[in-house]
């Protein structure tokens, strides 16, 4: 596709002889007479250049410059000046300007050189622009939903060792924090994506399997080796070998992972033959490896190189401004997956949400969700459809408002203050919340109901699974 460029100039003669010379190396070339002209024609129209007269009258080439760096800032504007004018040039390049020509009877060679020097800048930033939104996209794609600056970190890093394929990394953090999330879309946004991505838990394996597993065997190694097999080292060439729960493989494998991290090379059991794979090894722990290395359940080699580029991913409850947009991510998925049309949450759904302290992390929140919307009968998540498996509700100050002070359960008045505050059950929150409704409405039923949020048959079936408690 030919390069399109707009010549505003009001020497009639020089802009047909710009175009003239930009069209025969096969650009296209638009002429009009006027910094007005101009500004009309690039609203109705996409140009990849400007080639912009200084001297004129009406709209001088200065104001046409700040319009169009104002509107179009990433459109290339290369000046013409007459030879008298070099500081003007100068005043315009450092307003913008991409780069200047000097007007004379003989500028058809510097014009197309000028020009593609330009159209290759243009060029270059449009593809880093969709470099970068391809990017973010497949960030997306892959669950990385954050609001919190800890987490922005983790994907800044992410971001930088994607590219550097041959580089181990060592992803640290709590049982549910999305590790192996983070493992895939370093794989997705590296030069191969296309390429194998491999996983494997070393703790789903007994010892005796994870070595065969990882490095494969040959017919006859062992008793039930009745032909070769590729481990799965072979079967990630060129991609990427995930190992989850790293800090469970026993010393004998860690020590054929070193030689594989030293060398490159490894040998399939049984063989005598080094076999050579090009693969990135990303490693993930939810134990402190240090530790282990001091008891002597870890090698210390082997831990300084697994942990070359090591990223850290913070617990759900140290980036508390990250729980409403995944639970918001949550829900948008488990519509299209289950079939629903939830919106979200009412206001004491989404501070309850937020108050937990979430010891299953990310994995949790997303349970707590699926649930909440298969059992929801309205089109808002309510606090009687919130199921939080460890009984633990976290308030990081005491929050006694009209909406929640029924899930507080107060101290003893003779209790010693120094003793922590005692929290009802779920089960009994609900309970308590479901009575204030009842006592609000007179006993009136549907009106309970639309106090708590939640439609008539819900209620109905909450009273009677509690039966003569409400009695």
């Amino acid at each position: 596709m030919a390069y399109r460029v707009l010549i505003v100039d009001d020497d009639h003669l020089m802009a047909r002889s710009l175009s003239r010379c930009l069209e025969s190396e096969g650009f296209l070339g638009f002429v009009v007479h006027s910094g007005e002209d101009a500004m009309r024609v690039l609203k109705r129209e996409e140009f990849d250049l400007v080639l912009l007269d200084l001297s004129m009258p009406g709209l001088d080439g200065f104001q046409t410059l700040e319009g169009i760096k104002a509107d179009y800032p990433d459109l290339q504007v290369v000046i013409l000046t007459a030879s008298q004018d070099i500081h003007d040039a100068i005043w315009a390049m450092k307003h913008g300007a991409d780069d200047y020509l000097i007007k004379s009877s003989d500028m058809e060679e510097a014009v197309q050189l000028v020009a593609k020097k330009a159209l290759k800048t243009a060029s270059l930033a449009k593809e880093n622009a969709l470099l970068k939104r391809q990017t973010q996209e497949r960030i997306n794609q892959y669950c990385l939903v954050t609001e919190s600056s800890p987490m922005r970190l983790v994907y800044q890093l992410i971001e930088k060792i994607a590219q550097k394929e041959h580089s181990t990394v060592l992803i640290i953090g709590e049982s549910g924090t999305g590790k192996e999330v983070v493992a895939r879309t370093i794989h997705n946004l590296s030069p191969n994506p296309e390429k194998a991505f491999i996983d494997i838990s070393c703790s789903s394996l007994p010892d005796s399997l994870v070595e065969s597993e990882l490095f494969g065997f040959e017919k006859g190694a062992f008793t039930d080796a009745k032909s070769a097999k590729q481990g799965l080292l072979e079967l990630a060439d060129g991609g990427t070998l995930f190992l989850d729960e790293i800090a469970t493989l026993n010393l004998s494998v860690q020590a054929k992972l070193l030689r594989f991290l030293e060398q490159r090379t490894f040998r399939r059991i049984g063989s005598t033959i080094d076999r050579q794979v090009d693969i990135r090894i990303i490693a993930a722990t939810n134990r402190d490896l240090a530790k282990k290395v001091s008891r002597g359940e870890f090698r210390e080699d082997l831990f300084y190189r697994l942990n070359v580029f090591p990223i850290t991913i913070p617990p759900l409850r140290e980036r508390k401004e990250d729980i409403m947009p995944l639970a918001n991510f949550f829900i948008q998925r488990f519509n299209q997956k289950l079939h629903l049309n939830i919106q979200g949450f009412n206001q004491q759904a989404a501070q309850l949400l937020v108050n937990y302290t979430y010891p299953g992390n990310i994995r949790e929140l997303k349970n707590i969700i699926e649930r909440a919307m298969i059992i929801e009968d309205s089109e808002l998540i309510t606090p009687s459809s919130l199921h939080f498996p460890k009984g633990e509700m976290f308030f990081a100050e005491p929050i006694l408002t009209d909406d929640t002070s029924a899930y507080l359960q107060p101290a003893e008045a003779d209790q010693p203050t120094q003793q922590p505050e005692k929290f009802l059950t779920l089960a009994e929150m609900e309970k308590a919340h479901i009575l204030k409704a009842l006592k609000q409405a007179g006993g009136n039923k549907e009106q309970a109901a639309k106090l708590l949020g939640i439609g008539r048959s819900t209620l109905f079936r909450k009273l009677a699974s509690l039966e003569g408690d409400l009695s």
